[in-house]
């Protein structure tokens, strides 16, 4: 059978913060298993170095949202000629609209992607802000769960928060995962560990919580940080607490921890490249994940893939990517005081943070490219 793909990515950086960074790697292992894939970018700020047979990389020139949604139509509708039957979209709304309408027109399938619970926190705003979402993105999502042909999240859970919060059929829900490159995030060695603290300006003996995130509104970053770091036991022992990341949420974060008693302990980094951030983790010694809206948070599966221990929240599907023993560490997002309890103890279990790196190492491997990719390839074909 040939098996073909349309994939729409909304941009693409060689210095990209973004988690679509990692996309290409995902779709070079479905094109090295046969897959023949139109690689369309909405936004290109450079030309992904692809050199594979079974990629064609469509980079869109057209700058305002009207004239790149016509000029999505006609690349669309040139491939449904030459014989392309599907289109997955990850994230972008409007295109997937676009998708659909064009789909419909010429026989062939959208796959949508997106994973998060950030829709109660949207249908909690004021009523003035309220209506401005239901007109301007409700009606969006609204118009893709009612014509789409594929919904696509993941892990688990995410399938039934959008059958139970946004109502979409069941029967149209298909389960992908998120894909981590095992080989680019792994447990360094002591000596590759202690070689990068020296680059990094980190002290080779402090422990390093680490956490790696966007810092938005949505995510309630504010609620956690810096309390959950606020304690005599923090400020007495020889830690040392990274975040990376930037967003809306930086200059009130920046604010919150210049005004705490453990500031000095506390380095917020902004974001970095994803093509850099791979060697925060292998520096640090525990990867947490406070937040209050998640889906299928990548960031966790890197840190699982570094032979990192986490302590996170419960939000979205987060539970259902760990093992048994890193299930206990997973804690409900409104309780602050215990997440904070959770992180002080494993700091100082060593036994507990041997097992736990080992957990996440194997628990992981379901989440490689090569498996993620016999995934895709599988459901879609």
């Amino acid at each position: 059978m040939d098996r073909k793909l349309i994939y729409v990515l909304n941009h693409y950086s060689s210095k990209s913060v973004q988690h679509f960074y990692h996309i290409l790697n995902l779709l070079i292992a479905m094109a090295d298993k046969g897959v023949k894939i139109a690689l369309i970018i909405e936004k290109c700020d450079d030309i992904p170095d692809i050199q594979h047979k079974n990629i064609e990389v469509i980079c869109q020139k057209e700058k305002t949202k009207l004239k790149r949604g016509v000029e999505l139509f006609r690349i669309l509708t040139k491939l449904y000629k030459i014989g392309h039957k599907k289109v997955f979209v990850r994230i972008t709304i409007n295109s997937a609209i676009i998708s659909i309408i064009s789909a419909k027109i010429y026989g062939s399938e959208t796959y949508y992607w997106q994973s998060g619970t950030t829709y109660e926190v949207d249908a909690d705003k004021p009523f003035m802000k309220k209506i401005k979402w239901l007109v301007c993105s409700y009606s969006k999502i609204w118009f893709v769960k009612k014509n789409v042909n594929h919904f696509v999240t993941g892990p688990e859970s995410m399938i039934d928060y959008y059958v139970d919060v946004l109502k979409v059929d069941r029967e149209k829900m298909l389960l992908l995962y998120n894909d981590i490159d095992v080989k680019r995030f792994m447990l360094p060695t002591a000596d590759e560990k202690r070689k990068i603290r020296e680059r990094l300006g980190l002290d080779e003996f402090e422990k390093v919580v680490l956490m790696v995130h966007r810092l938005s509104p949505v995510r309630k970053t504010d609620k956690y940080i810096p309390y959950i770091f606020e304690d005599e036991k923090f400020s007495e022992s020889n830690s040392t607490f990274i975040i990376i990341g930037d967003g809306p949420e930086r200059k009130r974060l920046e604010h919150l921890i210049d005004n705490s008693f453990i500031k000095d302990r506390i380095k917020l980094l902004g974001s970095k490249p994803n093509s850099e951030v791979h060697e925060y983790y292998k520096a640090a010694d525990v990867f947490i994940n406070p937040s209050y809206t998640e889906g299928f948070p990548r960031v966790v599966i890197e840190a699982m893939a570094s032979g990192l221990p986490v302590v996170t929240t419960n939000a979205g599907g987060t539970l259902d990517i760990f093992g048994v023993l890193q299930r206990d560490y997973v804690i409900d997002r409104n309780d602050t005081d215990r997440f904070r309890a959770a992180l002080i103890n494993l700091i100082g279990d060593e036994r507990k943070l041997k097992e736990l790196s080992e957990e996440n190492l194997t628990t992981v491997m379901k989440y490689s490219t090569d498996a993620v990719s016999d995934m895709y390839i599988e459901r879609i074909f």
